[in-house]
């Protein structure tokens, strides 16, 4: 269903009052069906009739002396009487329009027996009888609606089947935890709902935020919002979406999660002094911290010290809190442990994306200690690419090969094979995030900056790590 009420009305009663009833119902937000708002030229006006009786919800039925007279819309009640005797609900809301009782009685006894409102109680007291059965107190639709209103969104009228997938996306889990099954969990921009608990106003609130954030988490989806997105389109899509600029103030930690570029000095808009007050409060966390010779995140920092933040405002710092470049770079494009996902693409597709001219909009001394903090992250390795997903060439998995085994102590060097696979790979992930630089100039920068030699040794150490902490947990339990 399309609409909440169709009109059913003489066209002698359409000036003096069927015209303002419907555009007073209609800036009630009430969906009409009227033959001035509803009919187009050429449209068959039986078929545009029938449409209307079966698309709407109620029928407001206009009863005047003009009425009695007429073939049409005795023939629209009609449609509403047998559409009422189908159902179990009343359909048919009358209305009189300078007639009296005696004077329904003789046209129908039934409608005269009907609770009716008269047009000599002025258009209001019509409109809120008409709402008062159209809008029932209590529905948690009721509620959702005037919210979406309210902030300037028009949904659909209540019984369309849009509502019944706002319910269900209401029933959600968030994402976060280790086990999330993915049909129930919602997706990237995603926030916390308001709990639907306690009545009809809690849960319809809950429905009008579903909705609202079913919309910009499509956009998000549709139009790749993510870390590598410049600051001014993600500002502008948040700027664009109801709800939104206030869901990302009550959330902010999952906020600079989807959008770790805004937290950078100068790039945040209207979050700027928004972040540099919860920046500075983690500084003043930390700085007890350090003052208490807390041995926290000490294995994350260059200096083996407490850092000057959490690693979510690293990028904010001058000296970036402290932190090595791989813990950050892993909060940039991961977000936290068990929450949703922040970014669509894998991490050879952040390595080259940093690595491309596309980057460049980024700080140089910030788009540095990124690329530092891929390079010696183990995450932008690839492996063999399966060939349902392109991985077609010759060399495939050439690259990896070589690298695992260099770590075992095998050099490593720029073979034609290893070279070859490099370049497939580095084209897959041009042509997916949409860049126009050539996978040769992807290859000399990924060179220069020592991706593999990075990546060997920092595994290699790792290994070592493990190694000494077996061979100590060993030595403790003897």
């Amino acid at each position: 269903m399309l609409y909440d009420v169709f009109i059913c009305h003489a066209w002698e009663d359409k000036e003096s009052f069927v015209h303002p009833l419907a555009k007073a119902l209609q800036d009630e937000h009430v969906e009409v069906w009227y033959d001035q708002f509803s009919l187009k030229l050429g449209d068959s006006i039986r078929r545009s009739l029938d449409k209307g009786l079966r698309q709407s919800r109620f029928g407001v039925v206009v009863l005047s002396k003009a009425f009695f007279n007429k073939r049409w819309p005795q023939y629209e009640l009609d449609g509403l009487a047998e559409k009422e005797m189908r159902g179990r609900d009343k359909v048919i809301l009358p209305v009189w329009h300078g007639i009296t009782h005696a004077e329904v009685f003789e046209f129908s006894p039934p409608l005269a027996n009907r609770q009716a409102v008269s047009s000599d109680k002025g258009i209001p007291k019509v409109i809120q009888a008409i709402i008062d059965v159209v809008r029932p107190q209590g529905s948690p639709l009721i509620v959702a609606r005037d919210i979406l209103l309210e902030w300037g969104v028009t949904p659909p009228v209540i019984t369309d089947e849009y509502w019944l997938g706002v319910v269900e996306a209401s029933n959600r889990v968030p994402s976060t935890g280790a086990t999330v099954p993915t049909e129930s969990a919602w997706e990237r921009w995603s926030f916390p709902l308001p709990f639907k608990g306690g009545g009809p106003t809690q849960w319809g609130e809950r429905l009008a935020w579903t909705a609202m954030q079913l919309k910009w988490v499509s956009t998000a989806e549709r139009e790749g919002i993510s870390p590598i997105t410049q600051p001014e389109k993600v500002l502008r899509f948040i700027g664009n979406h109801p709800g939104l600029y206030e869901t990302c103030v009550m959330f902010p930690d999952l906020l600079v999660e989807y959008a770790p570029q805004l937290v950078i000095p100068n790039m945040g808009g209207s979050f700027e002094e928004f972040f540099e007050t919860l920046y500075q409060d983690s500084m003043a966390e930390w700085a007890c911290l350090r003052t208490e010779r807390s041995k926290c995140g000490t294995a994350t920092t260059t200096k083996g010290e407490c850092p000057l933040c959490d690693a979510k405002w690293a990028l904010r710092s001058p000296t970036f809190g402290g932190y090595k470049p791989s813990p950050v770079t892993h909060e940039y494009f991961m977000g936290g442990t068990f929450g949703p996902p922040v970014s669509p693409y894998d991490h050879i597709e952040h390595a080259v994306w940093l690595l491309s001219n596309e980057s460049n909009w980024l700080p140089a001394k910030t788009h540095e200690f990124l690329i530092h903090g891929m390079a010696n992250w183990h995450a932008w390795v690839w492996g063999q690419v399966e060939a349902r997903k392109g991985g077609d060439w010759d060399t495939n998995g050439a690259f990896s090969d070589a690298l695992f085994d260099a770590i075992e102590g095998k050099a490593f060097r720029w073979t034609r094979r290893i070279r070859d696979d490099a370049l497939h790979r580095f084209e897959m992930a041009l042509k997916t995030l949409g860049l126009p630089d050539s996978p040769e100039d992807i290859l000399d920068k990924f060179r220069s900056h020592q991706f593999p030699r990075r990546f060997i040794l920092a595994e290699q150490q790792r290994r070592q790590n493990q190694k000494m902490k077996a061979s100590g947990t060993k030595r403790r339990g003897q």
